[in-house]
Formats: C-alpha cells, sequence, structure tokens
C-alpha cells in the first residue's frame, strides 16, 4: 500500500484545509444555533472542487481516486459536521449513483448542477416502518402507460428533503397487470406535481443539516428517469452503502482530528493544582487514549480507501469490500463517540457547554452509529462476509 500523493493532491489538500478553516469552520457554530446551512457553502464547496472530486471531468469533477477523496471528508468534518452530511448526500449519495449507472443522458442532466452546487440532491431508501431492512420496503411504482409510473410513498430521516432539488426515490416496481418488477430507484423532481415534504426535523445534533419526510402521491415518473435498469435498485443501494460506510467513517476521523486538537489546546492553557491539566496523569491517560483510537482507526479507514481505489480503477464493482467497509465504519465511528465522550471529560464542566466545540462534537458524532447502517448492521455485514470467504 502506497498512501503517498501526488504533488497536485498536496496541493489539493492543503489549498482544502486552508479553504475549510476560512469559508466553513468560521459558520459551524451559528449553523448549529440556526440549524440552517448556508446555501453558499454548496457552491463554495463546488467552486472549491470538493463537490466533483469523484466525478468525471466532462462533466465538470475533477476525476480523483477514492484515496483522495477520504482524505478531503476527514478535512472537512473537522470543520463542520453539517457541511459534510448535506454535501455528501447531494454529490455522493445522489451523484455517485448516477456516475455508476445512470445513461448519458442523466449524467448530462444531472451532474453538472450537482457538482457545482446549484442544484442539491438526496436519496430517498429509509421509510417509516423499516430502515435496515431495505428489501422490505413499500413504496411502490406502478407502470401507467408506455413510458411512465406512478409513485406513492413516504420515505423518512432523509437528509436534504427539505431543500433539496432532487431525490434518488427506491420503490418496489409493478407493472401494468401488478405484476412486481423488483426494486427500482427513480430520480425524481422534487418539485413535481404530488411530492410534499415535510419541515426540517428536531435532531440531537447535525441540527443544520436538514433531515426530513418525502410524501409521494401518484407522483408521474417518466421511464427515462428509472435509474440503469428497472429492478436493479436493491445491488445499486448495496454498493451506494459501501462508499456511504467509507464516508462515515472519513468523518469519523475528522472529529477525532479535532477532537485532539481542542483537547490538546484546553489541557495546555487550563491550570490546576498550579500546573496546566496535561501534566496530571488522568488527563493525560484519557489524550493518550484519544491519539491511539485516532490513529488506529486512520489507518484501518485509509486501507479501505486504497483497496476500493484499486478495485475501482481495475473497473470492478466494490461489493467485495462490503465486509470490509462495514469493519471501517463499525470501528472508526466505535471510535468516534469514545473519543467525543473523552475530550468532554478532559473539559470538564466547559465541555458541557455549548460554547465549546467538543459540545457539538459529542452530540454531531452519535448519528455515525445509526446511519449508512446500524453498527448492529455492520456486525452482521461483517460476520457474513467472514463465513463467505473463511
Amino acid at each position: 500500500m502506497d498512501f503517498s500523493l501526488s504533488v497536485d493532491e498536496q496541493e489539493f489538500t492543503e489549498s482544502f484545509r486552508t479553504f475549510c478553516k476560512k469559508e466553513i469552520h468560521p459558520f459551524a457554530e451559528e449553523a448549529d444555533k440556526t440549524k440552517e446551512l448556508p446555501r453558499s457553502h454548496y457552491l463554495k464547496l463546488g467552486e472549491a472542487g470538493y463537490l466533483g472530486l469523484l466525478h468525471e471531468e466532462e462533466f465538470g469533477g475533477q476525476g480523483a481516486g477514492v484515496f483522495l477523496s477520504t482524505l478531503a471528508m476527514e478535512i472537512i468534518s473537522e470543520s463542520c459536521g453539517s457541511t459534510f452530511f448535506s454535501a455528501g448526500a447531494s454529490a455522493g449519495l445522489f451523484g455517485l449513483p448516477i456516475k455508476h449507472f445512470g445513461t448519458p443522458e442523466q449524467k448530462k442532466k444531472y451532474l453538472p448542477d450537482i457538482i457545482s452546487g446549484k442544484t442539491i440532491g438526496s436519496l430517498g431508501v429509509t421509510e417509516p416502518d423499516g430502515g435496515s431492512d431495505v428489501s422490505g420496503l413499500s413504496s411502490l411504482a406502478k407502470k401507467s402507460g408506455k413510458d411512465r409510473y406512478l409513485l406513492s410513498g413516504q420515505k423518512t430521516f432523509i437528509t436534504n428533503a427539505p431543500n433539496a432539488n432532487y431525490c434518488l426515490v427506491l420503490a418496489r416496481t409493478l407493472d401494468e397487470t401488478g405484476k412486481e418488477k423488483g426494486l427500482t430507484h427513480f430520480i425524481v423532481d422534487l418539485n413535481s406535481k404530488g411530492v410534499s415534504r415535510s419541515a426540517a426535523m428536531d435532531k440531537m445534533g447535525l441540527k443544520a443539516s436538514p433531515t426530513g419526510a418525502l410524501f409521494f402521491e401518484d407522483v408521474e415518473v417518466p421511464e427515462e428517469n428509472i435509474l440503469g435498469k428497472l429492478g436493479k435498485g436493491f445491488r445499486q443501494t448495496m454498493q451506494t452503502f459501501n462508499a456511504e460506510r467509507l464516508s462515515l467513517a472519513a468523518y469519523s476521523l475528522g472529529v477525532m482530528k479535532a477532537c485532539l486538537d481542542e483537547s490538546k489546546s484546553f489541557s495546555a492553557s487550563r491550570k490546576s493544582f498550579g500546573k496546566s491539566i496535561y501534566q496530571h496523569q488522568g488527563v493525560a491517560f484519557m489524550l493518550a487514549e484519544i491519539y491511539s483510537k485516532y490513529e488506529a482507526a486512520k489507518w484501518l479507514t485509509y486501507n479501505t480507501a486504497w483497496e476500493m481505489e484499486k478495485i475501482e480503477s481495475e473497473g470492478k464493482p466494490s461489493m467485495s469490500l462490503s465486509g470490509k467497509c462495514a469493519a471501517c465504519k463499525l470501528f472508526a465511528t466505535t471510535a468516534a463517540r469514545e473519543v467525543t465522550n473523552l475530550a468532554v471529560q478532559i473539559h470538564g464542566g466547559a465541555g458541557y457547554m455549548d460554547e465549546y466545540k467538543v459540545s457539538r462534537l459529542y452530540r454531531d458524532t452519535r448519528l455515525g452509529e445509526i446511519g449508512g447502517g446500524t453498527s448492529e448492521i455492520q456486525k452482521l455485514i461483517i460476520s457474513g462476509s467472514i463465513m463467505k470467504n473463511s
């Protein structure tokens, strides 16, 4: 494994870190309080090249690899988790399936504006009666006429639902006779007749990243908006989840790096019994734990990103990495929860106050063990992968 970067890649990571410190981090606290992400973030991230990292150059992307993208996700997560999640839902969860499975016409129609930040995308899989059991969803798309489908159903806990322009909706498909044709992804314009949405939901953390519900009542969707082929939605979703799980590990790295920096700074300036608190064994041990968990998670995440990039460069799907992506997410998100807890403990009473960054990090990171499949689902995937390859 070679984790070294080219000169151009080094320049990008350095410039992107500077960009995040200047354009993202200063707004994170206020966005958390107002529960609203500045719309300009999307446009600035598009201009900075972040939204298009994994997309093809012909549509305005950078054509970069998975490893560089993972580093960039870690960097932005140090500054603002809400920005990471909303930008990722748009360019990643909506944009990448179109890149991998979309027709040339679909790519040309949707990707340029998603990559530039002019429009916002979302992914609609989770429903009120089921999240982890993707195969059991109940949203229906029934063939109506020669080239139309009528979509009905409800999606919930959808990132960007309150403000997205488009949603990639997974639905159970029926032909004209009512015969089931499998799960299929539909690209849905959320301004279409029959679409309604909830207001942004109140959440424990990531308050500036809007989460909501989408309602579809006989929404006409042209057949040309089927992603890939009819009935291929389940496999498309599973491949998308691999990338999402790696991205959640990268997010966790950013959170842990921020916790380490905040804890080092606080423990050096805070005095107790005549000396900086990092000089007390109790705090010193917690700093050591934070560093160790971060480093362990970092190398597992980097290794997984490197393997995914290698597989994709060979033109192979990343499905063979399902177990490793699940293990990477499980380990990194668990470590991030433990690290944020340690960071708050180091800050003592100050860590319980919202004016300190570690308070926000503590609240935000809890989603990591839920989104993209709960930790328990990851364990099932991992054990299944172990037995399959034994």
